[in-house]
């Protein structure tokens, strides 16, 4: 098995305490409201959220499904850990991805968007540049895509 590691950093205006009950404590009302075009909806399939928990995401109109597996929780240090194990993202050469998000408040009260994206391939299967960078990218525009929401919901909280 080949592993392949990507990492990137965004700088958002939106409060780390925000940004991660968005992400991670409210994912299944959240997602399908910020990603409409992407994500028909979010639910939890087994566990109470915390380490051990599926939850599955059902893609709009024939994209499919994806289902995570949350390997780790640390709401202090707005940390977060989960790894697809299911679904249409693991197409060949892919067995799983891994994904470990940090949020570190920033003096002016937004935050930075710390990524680390691991990619398991199966035997000694090869990811190329390409590959990687638009994960990057769709990493980034999901990142962005829960922002926007957030600031255009002042309410959201």
């Amino acid at each position: 098995m080949g592993v392949f590691t990507s990492e990137s950093e965004h700088v958002s205006p939106v409060s780390a305490v925000r940004l991660y009950k968005a992400i991670v404590i409210d994912a299944s009302n959240v997602f399908p409201k910020a990603l409409p075009n992407f994500i028909k909806s979010a639910e939890t399939i087994e566990g109470d959220g915390g380490p051990g928990t599926i939850k599955k995401l059902t893609l709009a109109e024939g994209l499919g499904y994806v289902k995570h597996h949350v390997d780790a929780i640390d709401t202090e240090n707005y940390v977060y850990n989960y790894s697809v194990i299911e679904g249409s993202a693991l197409s060949d050469p892919l067995e799983k991805i891994s994904y470990e998000y940090k949020l570190v408040p920033t003096p002016d009260g937004g935050s930075i968007v710390k990524s680390t994206s691991k990619y398991y391939t199966k035997g000694d299967e090869k990811l190329s540049e390409e590959y990687l960078k638009a994960g990057k990218e769709r990493s980034a525009g999901f990142t962005k895509a829960i922002e926007d929401y957030i600031l255009a919901n002042p309410d959201y909280n």
